[in-house]
């Protein structure tokens, strides 16, 4: 028993001895390699450095540089990131340290559906509803072609102030009379308005016609003032309701307008 005792005992000093001896060997030739803090790399260039980076691999390099390094990562982890790295975008597989070329570009990154756009912004502006009026998308308002176009309205509207005529003579209800009363003289004023309108569009593109025409027989083209152009309608306007018997009318109106507007800025001023 007791020389069992004394071989087990001798054999772990031994086993213990040779531990420490393998870490003393390794960390001498760990201590043999020559790091980057000796003066005979501090005297190396950087370029030339660089140059041994290339020519050796970064592993190699920071191995004679710096010395190996006693903390690896374990195989499963190194299995991982290199799993990681390789379904990576953007990421490459070569281990080659060069910069020369071009990175490579992973072609596992789903396609989008064709017309469909990230864009949140872009997909909120499309679904809100848009008035057609107040979209530049569908054009600017020119009333001498909305006119030119849309002319069987006024069309329209002339049979249908015939028949309100008809039914306010007709009728006996006195709250019927006062709407249809209300609707003859509103279709009246729209087409008095629409007959003005078109007046002043056949005026306009008589005086373009006759600019043009006086640009090509090489003569100054002549364009009327608009204090001038106010002066005359207002005669012609004068005239037109002399003739029609409404003159005094008119006047009677424009009158009570204008002190309805003297009474306001005095009672403003007060």
């Amino acid at each position: 028993m007791d020389s069992s005792d004394d071989q087990s005992e001798h054999s772990h000093e031994e086993s213990e001895s040779s531990v420490e001896k393998g870490s003393s060997d390794s960390q001498d030739e760990e201590d043999d390699v020559p790091k980057l803090a000796d003066d005979e790399f501090k005297e190396i260039p950087f370029e030339d450095l660089l140059k041994l980076q290339k020519k050796l691999g970064t592993r190699m390099y920071n191995e004679a540089i710096f010395g190996k390094t006693s903390d690896k990562p374990s195989q499963a982890e190194a299995t991982k990131s290199s799993k990681k790295r390789k379904f990576e975008p953007g990421s490459s597989n070569s281990e080659s340290d060069d910069d020369s070329g071009p990175e490579e570009v992973s072609a596992r990154r789903k396609v989008p559906q064709l017309g469909k756009t990230k864009n949140r912004n872009y997909d909120e502006a499309n679904q809100r509803p848009r008035d057609p009026r107040f979209d530049p998308q569908q054009g600017y308002f020119n009333g001498r072609k909305f006119r030119e176009d849309y002319g069987f309205v006024n069309d329209m509207r002339t049979k249908e102030l015939k028949k309100l005529q008809n039914r306010m003579q007709s009728t006996t209800d006195p709250e019927e009379g006062a709407k249809l009363k209300f609707l003859v003289q509103r279709t009246g004023n729209q087409i008095r308005e629409y007959a003005k309108q078109r007046k002043l569009d056949e005026t306009k593109r008589q005086e373009k016609q006759q600019a043009r025409q006086a640009i090509k027989d090489g003569k100054r083209p002549f364009y009327e003032r608009k204090s001038t152009k106010q002066a005359r309608e207002l005669v012609e306007q004068y005239d037109r309701l002399k003739q029609d018997g409404k003159l005094a009318k008119h006047i009677d109106k424009r009158r009570k307008k204008v002190s309805a507007k003297d009474r306001k800025k005095l009672d403003f001023s007060t």
